[in-house]
């Protein structure tokens, strides 16, 4: 990431149609969790880009690791106690002459007080104080994972090795939807882009954009 620009953060206190992944719904209650996006000019390549969810996904988990440990699912999802307790989206702005994203909007869902969540979720997805027993304040977690992104993005510290030891995903076997196809594979390592590097019986495999979840 060449271009070291900022622009605006914005923090929700409740969404009314928040979305995630190929416009999954993410439940946004009012006054449970963090609903923030943050506005760059990251000025990178398109086969950079998923470096962007992975530092993001490390500034959130070295802002939360004081009060619980997550786990970092390849590429978007936070996992607490084998369920979901965020995810990230990036949504971007590419310039097709130079195919260079010029603009981004990383979005950030974060479940964090106490909630009953539905039983179509409760297999599925948790929040962090329904981990702990302690209360957890919001805006204390918003400015430390704003801190944390901010170091990450100036490359102060090698979040991609932080991603990878506290990674949900390698070394386990999986189940890969890609292309409307699904076949199983293990996970064995993520390059320096950030893509996916599986085994599929005698190939290797690099996933940029796939679907995937733990057999």
């Amino acid at each position: 990431i060449n271009e070291k620009k900022y622009g605006t953060i914005v923090i929700s206190n409740e969404q009314t149609n928040g979305y995630g992944k190929k416009s999954r719904q993410f439940m946004s209650n009012k006054d449970i969790g963090i609903y923030m996006s943050i506005l760059i000019n990251p000025n990178c390549l398109i086969e950079e880009s998923l470096k962007i969810t992975i530092l993001t996904s490390v500034a959130i988990l070295s802002a939360i690791k004081s009060v619980c440990n997550l786990e970092l699912k390849w590429v978007n999802d936070i996992i607490l106690n084998d369920l979901k307790v965020g995810g990230i989206l990036c949504e971007s702005q590419i310039n097709l002459n130079t195919n260079i994203i010029d603009n981004m909007i990383v979005g950030i869902g974060i479940n964090v007080k106490k909630f009953d969540f539905p039983s179509s979720l409760k297999n599925i997805a948790t929040s962090i104080e329904n981990n702990i027993n302690n209360d957890i304040s919001r805006n204390k977690l918003i400015s430390e994972i704003i801190n944390f992104f901010d170091s990450y993005f100036l490359e102060k510290e090698d979040y991609l090795k932080i991603y990878k030891e506290n990674s949900y995903v390698l070394g386990k076997g999986i189940s890969v939807i890609q292309n409307d196809e699904q076949f199983n594979a293990k996970a064995i390592d993520i390059d320096d882009n950030g893509s996916l590097i599986v085994q599929a019986r005698d190939k290797i495999i690099k996933l940029i954009s796939s679907d995937i979840s733990i057999r």
